[in-house]
């Protein structure tokens, strides 16, 4: 199993920090959690390189868009959404070139959306023109729970406390022997527990919302079930300071701890 941190930045991007957007990869099919831009571009660069015979950038990813079978958007705060348009139109265009660029089997692919906002992004894709899109676009609106599964993966929705007037969510995304936790935006540190309460391979948990001092304390009561972390959607004022955070973690944690910047490949 694959994990890309696309983007791992908060509200306010910078170069090496762009918005949320962390891909899955098992066995070939991929999911995606957030879509925060530029996405598209993160993912699709090397495709279109590759595809013109030209060089392609060695710290992005080579991944085909049409592996991916899912995007799940936490909650509908802008750089957590704003990348997404962008994919879709890409996912569009990009077929022009012939019927191996389609979703496998069916041409189709799933987006799970906070119920709030449903009927908006249905709105916005009829307002961009991209309401007749070449693939089969199923818009379903996340419950807590199982909200999807097939023959590599299941994934989880649990309901968080981040969106004061509407829905927020964590995911977690279990294979046959692997268990990953993506925490979206918190409420507070306390709410990782939530996540943890069995064991999970890899914790993917932001870090814009409390200080790092709070999610080292509230990791190191719940190290037993964690066995790596990744801590991403810094807040602004951490930029430039990876290498320092990752320093306390590691004195203050039995488990390791990576502070991520755009385009980490991890696998597991």
């Amino acid at each position: 199993m694959k994990v890309y941190i696309l983007g791992s930045g908060a509200g306010i991007p910078i170069i090496g920090h762009f918005n949320e957007s962390v891909l899955v990869e098992e066995k070939g099919c991929s999911y995606l959690f957030d879509a925060g831009e530029p996405c598209a571009a993160t993912l699709h660069t090397n495709v279109l390189l590759k595809f013109y015979g030209l060089k392609t950038i060695k710290n992005l990813p080579l991944i085909n868009i049409y592996s991916i079978k899912c995007i799940f958007i936490s909650h509908s705060d802008v750089d957590h959404i704003s990348g997404l348009p962008m994919l879709l139109q890409v996912m569009h265009l990009w077929q022009k070139r012939g019927d191996s660029f389609r979703f496998q089997p069916d041409n189709s692919i799933r987006l799970y959306l906070p119920p709030e906002i449903v009927d908006i992004f249905h709105n916005l894709l009829h307002i961009s023109k991209r309401f007749t899109l070449r693939y089969n676009l199923h818009i379903n609106p996340i419950k807590e729970g199982c909200i999807y599964s097939d023959n590599l993966v299941k994934v989880l929705a649990i309901r968080n406390s981040h969106v004061k007037d509407g829905n927020s969510f964590s995911f977690i995304l279990m294979s046959r022997d692997k268990r990953i936790a993506y925490s979206g935006d918190l409420g507070n540190e306390s709410e990782i527990a939530h996540l943890v309460n069995e064991y999970v391979d890899l914790l993917i948990v932001e870090c814009a919302h409390f200080s790092p001092e709070r999610l080292c304390e509230a990791l190191r009561r719940l190290e037993r079930n964690i066995g790596m972390v990744i801590v991403t959607h810094i807040h602004e004022s951490l930029y430039g300071r990876e290498k320092d955070l990752e320093r306390m973690f590691s004195e203050r944690l039995n488990c390791k701890a990576i502070v991520a910047k755009d385009c980490l490949k991890l696998e597991l």
